[in-house]
């Protein structure tokens, strides 16, 4: 592997202690505590809310909903603890990477609660009422506006030469930003049918797009190496090729309505889709067989890209214009949870265990709980993409997706989350 990849932490040494007392205050110590707990929170009580909607709904219970389920589904798992868990990564890699001083945690406690919160006032209102949902997501924009502008100053601070990777995460942060502030002013001006697009606009623009960007950073399968001579005369072009897929795809999702009406385009953005597909199986699948995937994190980071690529796929098949409406939308739908739940669940249930745990003085970070909880994370995905796929049995396979979500989030959460705000099991300061 070449060096300087997956640079996220190294394995404490193996120095068993009995583990410290669970401190509130220990969250305040780094970055990505503050953030990864507070991330694991609404990670957790999300899939508890979407498991307990989905058991209602096929047990016959009716659930009040003032926001329509799908859109508040969607706003809550795409744009509520994603964000938190990339300003935690962010705030602690970045300051590596551009060289510049330590974030401190306490500066970033006031954002990350008002975000919290917000996000607590939105899911009531979702039932509640769309104005309180408006009030609440407008609070975890401004709370994120802050967020956003510290990455801002991180990036523009610094004086490093390579500034691609942290600069373009800064930038996805304000279309995360963008999607937020949207989503609240549809909600108070009674709009929901604008949410979908929105919502899928900033998960492209944003949560993708800095997904992409980071495993380029450390991962070796989509660096160079795949042909030399375009190695030799743009050695940028991975980053830049697979980048070009969310902003495609975030700009097609505000322009659906006119897409629709333009066969040409939708055969244009199909053909974008199925290219990158292409090059992006030919980056990752060169490593079969190599003496990287023998290491569990390198093995756990390399699965979720074989669901991005599986997802570039399906949305490729989603755009034909040879495509009924109803074959259409089952195609879209499984590419959504292919890329959501297979590509960025997975990578960021890799990426977050890796640090909270080598943080924590961990002296194994991928264990044996973390390797079967990557096992049910991609047993969870298969379900739910056949779920897409295979409506008539959505009613059995809906509930059991949901199941396997919330059990992934809530082990993570409660198993992690004492990590966080305990002293290192190694008996190292910080």
């Amino acid at each position: 592997m070449p060096p300087g990849r997956v640079e996220i932490g190294t394995p404490a040494p193996d120095r068993p202690s009995r583990p410290g007392r669970w401190s509130a205050a220990l969250l305040l110590s780094a970055p990505h505590k503050l953030c990864f707990f507070w991330a694991g929170v609404q990670w957790g009580l999300a899939a508890l809310w979407w498991a307990a909607a989905q058991f209602a709904q096929a047990s016959g219970m009716a659930w009040p909903w003032r926001v329509p389920p799908t859109a508040a589904h969607g706003l809550w798992f795409g744009l509520g603890p994603m964000p938190l868990f990339i300003a935690g990564f962010m705030f602690t890699a970045g300051p590596r990477w551009l060289r510049r001083p330590p974030v401190e945690a306490r500066a970033l406690r006031m954002p990350v609660a008002v975000f919290s919160a917000g996000w607590a006032v939105a899911v009531a209102g979702f039932h509640a009422g769309a104005a309180l949902a408006a009030l609440g997501i407008g609070l975890a924009a401004l709370a994120w506006s802050l967020l956003a502008i510290r990455m801002l100053r991180l990036v523009a601070g610094s004086t490093e030469d390579d500034r691609r990777h942290a600069g373009i995460v800064a930038a996805a942060a304000v279309a995360i930003l963008a999607a937020l502030a949207a989503a609240a002013i549809a909600l108070a001006l009674e709009r929901p049918d604008a949410l979908g697009p929105i919502v899928r606009a900033g998960l492209w623009w944003g949560i993708a797009l800095v997904f992409v960007v980071v495993s380029h950073r450390m991962l070796p399968f989509l660096g160079e190496g795949a042909w030399a001579r375009l190695d030799a005369r743009w050695p940028d072009w991975p980053l830049w090729t697979l980048a070009s897929v969310p902003v495609v795809q975030g700009t097609a999702a505000l322009a659906v309505p006119w897409l629709e009406t333009q066969p040409a385009l939708r055969w244009l953005v199909a053909a974008h889709l199925a290219i990158a597909a292409a090059l992006s199986l030919r980056l990752s699948l060169r490593w079969l067989g190599s003496a990287p995937l023998k290491q569990p994190m390198v093995a756990m980071l390399f699965r979720p890209l074989l669901w991005w690529d599986a997802a570039l796929c399906l949305f490729a098949c989603a755009w034909l214009p040879v495509m009924d409406v109803a074959t259409a939308a089952r195609f879209g739908t499984a590419a959504l949870h292919a890329l959501t739940l297979g590509y960025l669940g997975g990578t960021m249930l890799a990426m977050v265990t890796r640090v909270s745990a080598t943080h924590s003085g961990r002296a194994q970070a991928i264990d044996g709980v973390a390797r079967r909880l990557h096992g049910l994370l991609q047993a969870t995905v298969f379900v739910r993409v056949l779920a897409a796929l295979w409506p008539a049995a959505g009613a059995i396979l809906l509930p059991v997706a949901a199941a396997g979500w919330l059990a992934v989030a809530a082990t993570w959460a409660l198993r992690h989350g004492r990590w966080l705000g305990q002293p290192r099991a190694d008996g190292r300061p910080g």
